[in-house]
């Protein structure tokens, strides 16, 4: 269990008397999530301090929740609960609390959330009483990581940003195989940031495609204990907005996943109009924001490097760069041997056109067309 006691006299919300308990794009949600700030103000009219439990893999938040409804005797009315339900077969319990807000009693109130408890007390609370809420938490945290190794896809609704979870099959490969000469010693630098707890930076793999690169990026999921969050190719572009900052707040010491985002990355001398992006990764990589948020980015891209903005080649600022080029005739001969292909390499290969080798080929027929046309 990872606590510290984060004292956090709030300022006075209630004005009116009339307060919105929904609402909290502050916290990167949708305005139809509850604000446990809000609820507390709402509920108790008293300014609050926070007593915050980090719970490293988790916590099992149902069990969390029956304890403590138990032994304050609390009903429904007490509990603010968001559960959700997927219909998914392979999940034991299909039906589970993603966050809870409960009313303990005047002026103590614990809010559950997938990774964090947070015991709000008034001044009236004894502070022993709130340290034994927060003890608590070592029962029902998870202590392991899960079996299977997942990796998140951001996803929005118009309203906030969540994360989808995915299966990550194992994925280990032979970089002295499948790479070039050059790439085991970039290898070691990757891995060894990327292994470190609250390290910040860029890292930029491009090249031509089918060489590697994704490859490459999946074997790090498997391998690394972090978050690794794939943001899609269309919602790249929220990197620059204001309400995906707030989001990003909650996911530190995690890896970003950007595929294919040559658009952000392209200096803003050449008619880039992306500028809060590029700003944005510029800070999240050794700026204001890389201390707070501790973010890694990988980056892939195809286009010429010289394209890319000369802000993010600053040392300080970027982990790695490496370029993955098609595979030397040796090392492309060698591998096709290993894997069974009846290939013979008489010039560089990419990784893919050695592993799908008897695949059938589809190419544009861009043949001279002989003949009259007619206007």
């Amino acid at each position: 269990m990872n606590d510290k006691t984060d004292k956090l006299i709030t300022q006075q919300l209630l004005g009116s008397g009339n307060v919105d308990i929904y609402g909290c794009r502050n916290l990167g949600r949708g305005e139809n999530h509850f604000h446990w700030g809000k609820l507390f103000m709402f509920y108790f009219q008293e300014t609050f301090s926070i007593y915050k439990v980090g719970c490293d893999y988790g916590i099992e938040r149902k069990d969390y929740v029956d304890y403590l409804m138990s032994k304050y005797e609390l009903s429904r009315n007490d509990v603010v609960r968001i559960d959700s339900i997927y219909n998914d077969p392979k999940l034991k319990d299909r039906e589970f609390v993603t966050e809870a807000f409960l009313m303990l009693r005047q002026g103590l109130a614990v809010w559950v959330e997938p990774e964090t408890v947070l015991v709000l007390y008034g001044n009236g609370i004894p502070l022993d009483e709130v340290k034994d809420i927060a003890k608590l938490t070592e029962q029902f945290r998870m202590k392991v990581m899960p079996p299977v190794k997942k990796f998140y896809m951001v996803s929005t609704d118009g309203d906030g940003f969540e994360l989808h979870d995915f299966d990550v099959k194992e994925h280990d490969i032979c970089l002295e195989n499948n790479y070039n000469d050059d790439f085991p010693e970039i290898h070691e630098i990757i891995y060894s940031s990327l292994s470190m707890t609250h390290k910040n930076g860029l890292i930029l793999l491009h090249g031509v495609y089918g060489s590697g690169k994704t490859y490459y990026i999946r074997h790090l999921i498997s391998r690394i204990e972090k978050k690794f969050i794939y943001i899609p190719h269309y919602m790249i572009d929220w990197i620059g907005s204001p309400s995906f900052l707030p989001f990003l707040t909650k996911q530190q010491n995690a890896v970003l996943i950007l595929e294919d985002c040559e658009d952000i990355l392209m200096s803003r001398e050449n008619n880039n109009t992306d500028y809060t992006a590029i700003s944005n990764l510029l800070n999240m990589g050794d700026g204001l924001l890389s201390d707070a948020l501790s973010l890694n980015i990988i980056c892939s891209f195809n286009t010429n490097l010289k394209r890319i903005d000369d802000a993010l080649l600053r040392k300080g600022r970027i982990i790695a760069r490496y370029e993955f080029k098609k595979l030397e005739v040796p090392k492309a001969q060698k591998l096709a041997d290993q894997l069974g292909k009846n290939l013979v390499v008489e010039e560089p290969m990419a990784l893919a056109e050695i592993f799908n080798a008897e695949a059938r080929k589809f190419e544009n027929d861009r043949a001279q067309k002989v003949g009259f046309s007619y206007s």
